[in-house]
C-alpha cells in the first residue's frame, strides 16, 4: 500500500511541478525532493522522467479523453454536442487545474521536444474525438463537408483556451457565456 501511495504522491508532485515550470524545466531530482523520495524510487516506479509523464498520460490524460469522448457522442443536435464538449472540458479543467495547465503546455510544446513526443499519442486520440464529432455533424450539415478537420481543430483550440481562461478566473462559465461562445463559433462573431 505504501508503494501505491508513493506512486500517487510522485504523480501529484510531478503534475504540479510540470504545470508550473513546463515538462522540460523540471529535473528528476526536483520531483524526488518535492515527493520526499530518492531517485532510485522514482526510477523503480517509472524508469525515467518520460516514463513518469507517460504514466500521467495514462491516468489523468485518459480520464480527460474518456470524458471528452462521452461528451462528443453525436446525438443529432450539433449545438447541444458543442455545448457538452465545452462544459465537460471546463469542468475537468476546474477540477484538475494543474494537470490541465500541463495539458495546455504539452499541446503547444515544440514538436521535437521529449514532452510532446510522450504526449503525442494522447493528443492524436483527443484530436480524433473532435474530428469524429465534426464528421458525424457533416452528415447532417453538408456545408461542413471537406472542412471537418479544420473545424475540429478550431473548436478544440477554442475549447482549451476557454477552459484555461476559466481556470485562471479570466472568464466565468455561466449559461450566457457558454451560449455566446458556442453561438459565435457556429454563426460567427458578426451575428
Amino acid at each position: 500500500m505504501a508503494d501505491e501511495n508513493s506512486r500517487e504522491l510522485i504523480i501529484e508532485k510531478a503534475i504540479s511541478l510540470f504545470a508550473q515550470k513546463g515538462y522540460e524545466g523540471v529535473g528528476v531530482q526536483e520531483i524526488c525532493e518535492k515527493s520526499g523520495i530518492t531517485k532510485p524510487t522514482l526510477y523503480y516506479f517509472y524508469k525515467s522522467k518520460a516514463g513518469l509523464l507517460q504514466s500521467i498520460c495514462e491516468t489523468k490524460g485518459n480520464e480527460l479523453l474518456q470524458l471528452i469522448t462521452k461528451a462528443a457522442e453525436y446525438e443529432h443536435d450539433f449545438i447541444k454536442g458543442l455545448t457538452q464538449i465545452l462544459l465537460t472540458e471546463i469542468q475537468f479543467a476546474k477540477t484538475n487545474p494543474d494537470f490541465f495547465n500541463l495539458h495546455y503546455v504539452l499541446l503547444n510544446a515544440p514538436d521535437n521536444s521529449e514532452g510532446k513526443a510522450v504526449y503525442s499519442n494522447l493528443i492524436k486520440k483527443i484530436d480524433a474525438v473532435f474530428e469524429e464529432f465534426f464528421l458525424n455533424s457533416a452528415n447532417e450539415f453538408g456545408n461542413m463537408r471537406s472542412k471537418e478537420s479544420l473545424y475540429a481543430c478550431l473548436y478544440h483550440n477554442n475549447v482549451v483556451s476557454v477552459a484555461r481562461m476559466c481556470v485562471g478566473n479570466k472568464l466565468t462559465a455561466n449559461d450566457q457565456t457558454v451560449y455566446q461562445i458556442v453561438h459565435s463559433f457556429v454563426y460567427g462573431v458578426a451575428n
